[in-house]
């Protein structure tokens, strides 16, 4: 029993769902239980191969067997009648047991109306049936003799879909099914006419084809209002049904179907001027079913006046009845640009998948449209649809049509480019921003449009968090700096602005090189807004370094005489105890006196003086003097501390002598400094080299703040004459000292020397002070007045300078003492090497000019500030 019961089960479900139907490739679901009053079973389906959603009417031929002819007809007419707004037939099959007929997604209107509808769709219904009744009346010459709640469907947009095809047929055919079989459709005595219920269905072949549809339509307007009636008297009281509608229902219901209008009557009088059908809904409608046929100027004004209208309407019905017309309209160039808009607000309540399916593949095909207006209404609404689209499509599809906006030849094209970067660059890839991206914004900083150039500057700062560390000071700086020199103002304080936003992405160096001096040009701008801005921006970049610079180490320089209790060279600190003046002095003896002794004067020891330190030293340590002339041939100059005096001495050693030998020069690590930076100014002009001028072809170009003038070299200074008193020699006392610019200072522990360095003017006078020149005289000394002969006279190198500038050098000092004298040979030997250096040296200035030239960059040039 169990068996057969199984097996029962078993084939009414192949049966029923439909998996025994012959070329029926649907499945059937879940039946719709309120739709119980006509002779179908609804039911919720989905096709088989996209799952998309329909509903199945079903038909037992088995249990209805009385009412298969009805079912039958209906198949019919699904089949050979198409109308948009009845419902539309997928597909059918029929078998021995079912009737099956496919149709889109509906419910039916019953379930509608027990929840709150809302009027507007009431009344657009009412239209949409009216429309179909009259098609078949009038057009079609069929009476559908089934109006009424059940014979309606409503659609997920909310339209209204006639179905009921059982008793609709032609009196032109053999055997019309409203004649025979309308008395088999459930409660057909209830919704008859009056002429039916008196004679019989045969009496309607004696009037007009309208006459029983409009009683039919009636009662439908009735029951949508007032709900179900059980007694045709009812009828006759309107109820709820609105005022302005009333009176024209009246005349439907008339006894006499001789005088009742046609349902085509009743539409006319709704869509007249403030009738019942003539809302902004119905109009809408209306314009979008027979938009492709419209004038330009009609459509223009019905999307300005949708655009303002769509909060409105009711969301279902904007969803999917406004939005796939407009779509479409834009998809095939009948909407214009102007479509777009309401599409975008439309499309801001759509789930992601319906968002996906309805609009993201339509934008993504028009940001490929040559047309400009569409391109420039993409752009404008980009906002309301970018972050609905998948990141791979805006990098694979997106950008590259967009980005043929930064170089459109129409301004506005390439502005509106502009200002959707912000937009869309949250769902750029890296590779694009920092290289796609910043070629265009390099290029459109030359833009001939001052608005365009001052919004690409704001958008380089905004979109600043979004480049590489890399990128940052590689492209901002020069971006920033070079639209200071903007002749738009407001360009010049975008950049401003700009700078002060990104101040943190940016370190000590770039600050103090290269923003700081060009943002102290426009202190000076023509323009108030420039001059304020440009206030703000350089405290705030002051009080950047100022914080940056709190952890850098007092000195750089390396003490290499001393070391630390753990062997390790130690650092001298930043603020020595000797005045300022010594340090700055220091620094130029020690470097002038490396350039003079390069070639065969080679010292013995290489170090720094430590300045200002009280305590003994090496070098300090007392040489005795050598008073023959054989040792005194190959003489070199060493710098030493002078045993715990604040000064500098400047003493002789025998190369080929027995004495002890010295420390020459202890700031070997300053000078190496020195001469590393000169060397890397010369080989790439300053700014570095080749390969990170990655962007420069592109308009990303530092700006110059200034001119300096350019190092003095031994071809452009002044000769310096120098006195000497004495032959030198190593001095033991604390108190000998240095002076530099005709100044001897002898004793003391407050002893120091001073150097008046700088270019030279055209009078040849000092640049920093005319009579300080830089070397009028040496004068060396010890606290004792005592002369010092170890060496060689110092004359002798201070001549070659001058010699090799093609001046006459000052005649050497005449002294009783053995030790002044030299051997010829060896005196023109280190002239002729003196002259070759500052034939070099001048050929290597002159090769940084030409590559600063080059560049249009300016280096920073090392100088001495006068004391």
């Amino acid at each position: 029993m169990a068996y057969l019961s199984d097996f029962v089960k078993s084939t009414l479900s192949r049966v029923v769902l439909g998996k025994e139907i012959p070329a029926f490739p649907y499945n059937i679901g879940d039946k719709v239980e309120s739709f119980d009053s006509t002779i179908w079973a609804l039911h919720k389906g989905t096709k088989r191969d996209d799952n998309s959603v329909v509903s199945i009417l079903c038909f037992d031929c088995v249990r209805q067997k009385d009412k298969l002819p009805l079912a039958r007809n209906a198949f019919k007419k699904f089949r050979t009648i198409r109308h948009p707004d009845l419902i539309k037939y997928i597909d059918g099959v029929e078998t021995e047991s079912y009737i099956y007929i496919v149709t889109d997604a509906v419910t039916p209107l019953q379930d509608h109306l027990r929840s709150d509808l809302d009027p507007n769709l009431i009344r657009w219904g009412l239209f949409k049936v009216a429309t179909v009744l009259k098609f078949l009346t009038v057009d079609a010459s069929f009476i559908h003799g089934n109006i009424r709640t059940s014979s309606i469907f409503i659609t997920k947009s909310g339209e209204w879909k006639v179905g009921g095809f059982e008793a609709l047929s032609s009196l032109k055919e053999d055997q019309p099914a409203i004649l025979t079989f309308a008395p088999l459709i459930p409660e057909s005595n209830r919704y008859a006419p009056p002429e039916v219920r008196k004679k019989s269905w045969n009496v309607v072949k004696d009037y007009e084809l309208w006459s029983t549809d409009t009683w039919h339509y009636a009662c439908l307007i009735y029951e949508v209002y007032n709900g179900t009636f059980t007694n045709p008297d009812q009828l006759a009281s309107p109820g709820k049904i609105p005022p302005e509608m009333a009176p024209f229902y009246k005349n439907l219901i008339r006894p006499d179907p001789k005088t009742r209008p046609s349902v085509g009557d009743f539409l006319d009088k709704g869509m007249q001027a403030k009738g019942f059908f003539h809302n902004d809904l119905i109009q809408i409608v209306q314009f979008l079913e027979n938009f492709s046929v419209k004038e330009p100027l009609q459509r223009d004004t019905f999307l300005r006046k949708l655009d303002m209208q769509i909060d409105r309407l009711p969301q279902e019905f904007c969803k999917y009845k406004v939005l796939p017309e407009l779509v479409q309209a834009l998809e095939y160039g009948s909407g214009g640009a102007k479509v777009l808009a309401p599409i975008v607000k439309i499309g801001a309540n759509l789930e992601e998948q319906e968002y996906e399916s309805l609009i993201s593949n339509v934008l993504v095909k028009m940001f490929a449209s040559t047309d400009r207006s569409i391109r420039l209404s993409l752009l404008e609404n980009l906002g309301g649809f970018i972050d609905r689209i998948n990141k791979k499509i805006v990098n694979e599809k997106i950008f590259p049509s967009m980005a043929l906006g930064f170089t459109d030849t129409a301004p506005i094209i390439r502005e509106w480019t502009v200002k959707s970067v912000l937009l869309v660059i949250g769902k750029l890839s890296e590779k694009t921003i920092n290289y796609d991206l910043l070629r265009y914004l390099g290029k459109l900083q030359t833009d001939e449009e001052p608005g365009i150039r001052t919004n690409t500057v704001i958008c380089l700062g905004k979109i600043a968090k979004h480049l590489n560390d890399g990128m940052k000071s590689k492209i901002l700086v020069p971006a920033f700096t070079r639209s200071l020199r903007d002749p738009f103002a407001h360009a010049r304080v975008a950049s401003l602005m700009a700078l002060n936003a990104t101040a943190d992405s940016y370190d000590k160096a770039d600050i103090a090189n290269r923003i700081i001096p060009c943002i102290s040009l426009t202190l000076v701008d023509t323009e108030k807004i420039v001059r304020v801005q440009a206030m703000k921006s350089l405290e705030t970049f002051v009080k950047r370094i100022e914080k940056l610079i709190e952890s850098m180490p007092d000195s750089a320089i390396v003490d290499t005489g001393r070391e630390s209790p753990n062997g390790a060279p130690t650092t001298r600190s930043a603020t020595p105890s000797t005045p300022s003046s010594e340090t700055w002095a220091g620094w130029a003896v020690s470097s002038i006196t490396k350039k003079l002794v390069t070639g065969d004067m080679q010292p013995q020891a290489v170090g720094s003086p430590r300045m200002g330190n009280s305590s003994p030293s090496p070098a300090s340590t007392p040489v005795p003097s050598t008073t023959s002339s054989n040792n005194n041939s190959g003489s070199g100059m060493s710098l030493s501390n002078a045993g715990g005096s604040n000064g500098l001495q400047i003493a002789t050693e025998g190369r080929n002598g027995g004495g002890n030998g010295h420390s020459v020069n202890r700031y070997s690590s300053a000078l190496a400094a020195v001469e590393a930076d000169e060397a890397m100014a010369g080989g790439s002009g300053g700014w570095g080299n080749e390969d990170d001028d990655l962007f420069a072809d592109e308009g990303f170009e530092p700006m110059e703040p200034s001119t300096p003038s350019p190092m003095p070299s031994f071809s452009t200074m002044k000769p310096t004459t120098v006195h000497q008193t004495a032959p030198l020699r190593p001095s033991s006392s604390a108190n000998s000292s240095m002076s530099l610019g005709g100044v001897s200072r002898v004793g003391g522990a407050g002893a120091s020397a001073r150097l008046g360095f700088g270019a030279m003017d055209d009078s040849g006078a000092d640049a920093w002070d005319g009579d300080d020149d830089l070397f009028k005289s040496l004068n060396i000394g010890n606290s004792n007045g005592s002369s010092n002969n170890g060496g060689r006279p110092l004359s002798a190198s201070m001549r070659s300078p001058s010699t090799s500038m093609g001046g006459t050098p000052p005649p050497p000092p005449t002294s009783s003492s053995s030790s002044t004298a030299t051997t010829g040979s060896g005196f023109v030997r280190k002239e002729e090497k003196m002259a070759e250096m500052a034939r070099k040296r001048e050929e290597r200035r002159l090769r940084m000019a030409e590559a600063k030239e080059k560049k249009s960059q300016t280096t920073t040039t090392l100088g001495a500030k006068k004391i």
